[in-house]
């Protein structure tokens, strides 16, 4: 299992916790696990909520004190009880969720204060990934890809499945070498015009399903912030100079009432940049549990058994199997040949 090492810049986890939606939908919530919580904050299988899962991986790689979680106002209490003596580290809380790339700038904002020049990896906390030794792996080779190539960021991609909400996939262009034994890809640009199966028979377009994990710099991500978004950087700049002050938090209450939300996804920003980097998540199962038949596919696949009640697995399982069946799902492989 990776341990936390020394690497050339302080590295730093960032983990977003999202919104006070669910992933999946409220009513099976209360009837799986018998609480409202948003889905960072449930317990699926074991003992560790998705949220304690994420923070004891990037505990392995990064120092426990060197990480930043931002989470919704109202969920403050939830986040700080699940804690369970693990090191906090930084907690931001959102006066309210404003979508992804205001959160990860938030963290960064006050990273530019705590540690400006880092290595930032961001984590999504709602994510099923199986077994967390090989993806912490493909974590760490990607830490020293982006050591390599400075200019770059990250991003960590599954082989395409059916798991990922539409809009939020990627096109694999060619291949632009290797770094420590993995290699890295280019993406299409986001107009890429895909091409007809039937019309172009031997066209092999490679889809990857978008984990949202990133590897960069934290000047990387900065300077992205101000080429595409310089009306946000300039709220945050003003948040920056606020920080360790006592008026601190009216000013970042300030802050949220400024900001309109993002309709920009992560994703759509990181395809702006011709600087994006993809690392392909190998012999991994991986999900975004955005359908409940997801999350018993995943649990059961890996021979585990769920936190809810057995009845509920089975009077769901031939409800939804029935009427939608099943994708195609199971451990992510390479499907290029390299």
């Amino acid at each position: 299992m990776p341990t936390a090492q020394h690497h050339e810049q302080p590295l730093w986890s960032v983990i977003l916790t999202g919104d006070d939606h669910h992933t999946i939908s409220p009513a099976l919530h209360t009837q799986w696990l018998n609480n409202k919580k948003p889905t960072p904050y449930c317990t699926f299988v074991g003992t560790r909520s998705m949220l304690q899962h994420t923070w004891d991986r990037a505990d392995q790689l990064s120092h426990p004190n060197s990480k930043i979680t931002v989470v919704g106002k109202s969920h403050l209490h939830e986040a700080c009880t699940q804690l369970g003596g693990r090191v906090p580290g930084i907690i931001i809380t959102e006066p309210r969720h404003q979508g992804m790339v205001v959160s990860l700038f938030l963290a960064l904002t006050y990273l530019q204060v705590k540690a400006p020049q880092s290595m930032v990896v961001a984590y999504p906390a709602d994510h099923f990934v199986y077994p967390e030794d090989l993806f912490l792996q493909t974590v760490q080779r990607t830490i020293w890809a982006t050591e390599d190539c400075a200019d770059h960021i990250f991003i960590l991609e599954a082989a395409g499945t059916n798991y990922q909400p539409s809009g939020c996939s990627v096109t694999l262009d060619q291949q632009l070498g290797w770094v420590h034994g993995t290699p890295i890809y280019g993406v299409q640009p986001p107009h890429y015009d895909l091409l007809d199966e039937e019309e172009h028979p031997l066209a092999q377009v490679h889809y990857l399903s978008n984990t949202s994990v990133l590897i960069a710099k934290s000047d990387v991500f900065w300077n992205l912030g101000w080429q595409y978004h310089p009306h946000m950087m300039e709220i945050f700049d003003e948040l920056q100079d606020a920080i360790g002050t006592s008026y601190e938090r009216t000013v970042l209450d300030k802050t949220f009432h400024s900001l309109k939300f993002w309709d920009t996804s992560l994703l759509a920003l990181l395809q702006l940049t011709p600087n994006l980097a993809i690392v392909e998540l190998e012999h991994i199962r991986w999900s975004h549990w955005g359908d409940p038949r997801h999350i018993l596919e995943d649990v059961t696949g890996i021979g585990k058994k769920p936190t809810f009640p057995v009845e509920y697995e089975k009077i769901y399982k031939e409800e939804s199997f029935t009427n939608n069946p099943s994708p195609t799902g199971g451990l992510t492989t390479s499907q290029k040949g390299v």
